[in-house]
C-alpha cells in the first residue's frame, strides 16, 4: 500500500514539475531532452488591441489537394469586429497545429496497411514547413496508387458487407466476389455507382501476391438477363439466404443508406403519411409512418399469409415493411446458392414463407394483387417510393434489378452514404450503421463556422465532379485541415 502510494505521489510530482517547467506548452519530447529549439505552444496568442478595442483579422489559409481533382485552396478571414461586439467562443479544434509528418503516419496505415518508410519519414520532415504540404500531398498520391492499397480496400469493403472468404456450406459460391468489385471499382479510380450497375465481370478475383484483380464473371443468371453490381451477386444472395428476402433487403438498406434496418429508420419515416387503413374495413393504423399507402402491402385482411399490418404498442410493422415489401420480390428469384430462378407456373418464388409447412413465397405475401387493391392490383417493385436526386423529389420505381440499380445509383442518400462510410474511415470511426447512422461529416459539436472544415455537402460536389471517384474523396479527407491539424 505504501509502494502505491508513494507511485501516486511521485506521479503527482512529474506532472507538477512537467506544468511548471513548460506552462500550457506540450511535453514535446525533444524539448524535454534538451533541445530548447523545438518549441510548440498550446497557448493561445493575446491578441493586442487597438483604439476602441478593435481585434486584429485572423486569416488561416490551407491546401486541400492538387493533380487533377476538382479542388482547390481553401482560405477564410475571419474579423472580430469591433467595440463590445462579442467574440465567436473558440473550441479545441481551433487550437490545433498543423502536423504533416504526424498526418502521413496516419494516412500510410489507412491507405497501405502500413506505417511509412524512414525515407518517406525523412523526405517530408526535412523539408521547411513551408514546403511539407506539397510534398504531403505528393505521397498521398504515390500511396493511392500502391497495390497494397487494393489490399486495403478488400478488407474495407469486407468490413462493409460483413462478408468473405469462403462459404462454410458445400456448393454455395465464395463470399469474395462483391467485396473485390467494390474494392476494384476504387482502386482503378472508376464510376463508385458501378458497384451498383455494372453489367459484366462482376464476379472478379483476386491475385494476392501480385495484387492485382483478374475479370471473372457470375455466370449465376439466365441467358440474355444482365447484371447489375453486387445486386446480382451470388455470394450476397447465398450469404443472405432468408424467408421473403427480408435478409438481402437488409444488407442492401444498411450498406447503401447508412441506417439501421432494426428501426424506423428501416422505412421511408414522414410526418404526412397516407391516412388509409390497410383494408376498407379496418381502421386507420395509429402511429403509421411511411410514405407508401399502407394498404398496397400484404396482410391478414387482403390475402397475405404474413400479417405486416400489425401493430402493438412498441412496433408497427408497415413502417419498415410498406417499404421493404415493393422491393424484396426482385431478391426473391435467387435461391439460397445465389443462382437466378424462374417463377414456377404457380408463381411460385425461391424463396419460403415461415408459416406452417414453409410454402415458397407469391408476390401476393409482400403485395396487395387482387383487384379489389389499391392501384388495381398492380402493386409494383420499387427502391423507394420517392428519393432526392439533387435535391429534387423524385419517384422510384423499379421493374428489375437493373432499374433497381439505377434507382440506388442517383439517391442522394445513397451517395452521401457512400461519403459517410470514407470519414469515418479516414477518421477512425466504427461503420456508420453500428453507431446509430450519426453523420461525423458535419461536426455538430463545433460551436463556430469555419469553411476550411469539410462536410458532407462539400465531398458529395467533390464526389460528383470527379465522376463519382471515392478515391478523389478520400485523398480530399488526407490532405484536409479536419486530417493534418493535431
Amino acid at each position: 500500500m505504501k509502494n502505491s502510494n508513494f507511485v501516486q505521489h511521485l506521479s503527482l510530482i512529474t506532472c507538477a514539475l512537467i506544468f511548471t517547467m513548460y506552462g500550457c506548452e506540450r511535453p514535446n519530447p525533444n524539448k524535454i531532452a534538451g533541445d530548447t529549439s523545438a518549441v510548440f505552444s498550446d497557448c493561445p496568442t493575446p491578441l493586442s488591441t487597438g483604439s476602441g478595442g478593435v481585434k486584429p483579422n485572423v486569416s488561416v489559409s490551407a491546401g486541400v489537394t492538387s493533380g487533377e481533382d476538382q479542388t482547390s485552396n481553401v482560405s477564410s478571414s475571419v474579423s472580430t469586429g469591433s467595440g463590445n461586439k462579442p467574440q465567436a467562443e473558440k473550441t479545441e479544434l481551433d487550437e490545433r497545429e498543423i502536423d504533416y509528418p504526424e498526418a502521413l503516419r496516419t494516412a500510410s496505415i489507412l491507405i497501405v496497411g502500413n506505417a511509412p518508410t524512414l525515407s518517406q519519414i525523412y523526405e517530408l520532415g526535412d523539408l521547411p514547413q513551408d514546403q511539407q504540404q506539397t510534398k504531403y500531398i505528393e505521397l498521398i498520391d504515390k500511396m493511392l496508387v500502391d497495390p497494397r492499397f487494393a489490399d486495403t480496400l478488400i478488407e474495407f469493403y469486407k468490413y462493409t458487407f460483413k462478408m468473405g472468404g469462403a462459404s462454410t456450406v458445400p456448393g454455395e459460391p465464395t463470399r469474395d466476389t462483391a467485396p473485390f468489385l467494390a474494392a476494384r471499382t476504387v482502386y482503378e479510380n472508376k464510376d463508385w455507382r458501378n458497384i451498383l450497375t455494372q453489367d459484366s465481370n462482376t464476379c472478379p478475383t483476386f491475385n494476392i501476391t501480385t495484387h492485382t484483380f483478374i475479370d471473372g464473371s457470375c455466370n449465376n443468371l439466365p441467358a440474355g438477363m444482365k447484371h447489375s453490381g453486387i445486386l446480382t451477386d451470388p455470394g450476397v444472395h447465398s450469404l443472405f439466404f432468408g424467408n421473403l428476402s427480408f435478409r438481402r433487403n437488409r444488407f442492401y438498406h444498411e450498406t447503401f443508406l447508412c441506417r439501421s434496418g432494426n428501426e424506423q429508420s428501416g422505412g421511408e419515416p414522414t410526418d404526412m403519411p397516407p391516412v388509409d387503413p390497410p383494408c376498407s374495413d379496418s381502421a386507420p393504423i395509429p402511429g403509421y409512418q411511411n410514405k407508401w399507402p399502407v394498404n398496397e402491402i400484404a396482410g391478414a385482411c387482403n390475402g397475405g399469409r404474413v400479417d405486416f399490418h400489425a401493430y402493438n404498442v412498441g412496433n408497427i410493422c408497415s413502417n419498415c415493411h410498406s417499404t421493404w415489401n415493393h422491393r424484396a420480390p426482385l431478391f426473391s428469384q435467387f435461391d439460397s446458392k445465389g443462382i437466378y430462378q424462374m417463377l414456377t407456373p404457380a408463381g411460385e418464388y425461391a424463396v419460403l414463407v415461415p408459416v406452417s409447412g414453409s410454402p415458397k413465397a407469391k408476390l401476393s405475401d409482400w403485395l396487395c394483387v387482387g383487384q379489389t387493391c389499391p392501384n388495381g392490383g398492380n402493386n409494383t417493385t420499387a427502391w423507394k417510393k420517392s428519393m432526392n436526386v439533387d435535391g429534387v423529389e423524385t419517384l422510384a420505381s423499379a421493374a428489375n434489378l437493373t432499374e433497381f440499380g439505377q434507382q440506388m445509383s442517383k439517391d442522394d442518400e445513397v451517395i452521401e452514404c457512400a461519403i459517410k462510410r470514407v470519414w469515418n474511415y479516414s477518421m477512425g470511426r466504427a461503420d456508420i450503421t453500428e453507431i446509430g447512422g450519426r453523420s461525423w461529416v458535419n461536426l455538430p459539436d463545433r460551436k463556430d463556422a469555419n469553411s476550411q472544415l469539410l462536410t458532407s455537402s462539400k465531398l458529395v460536389s467533390l464526389f460528383k465532379l470527379n465522376n463519382y471517384s471515392l478515391k478523389s474523396v478520400l485523398k480530399a479527407i488526407l490532405v484536409s485541415d479536419d486530417f493534418t491539424r493535431f
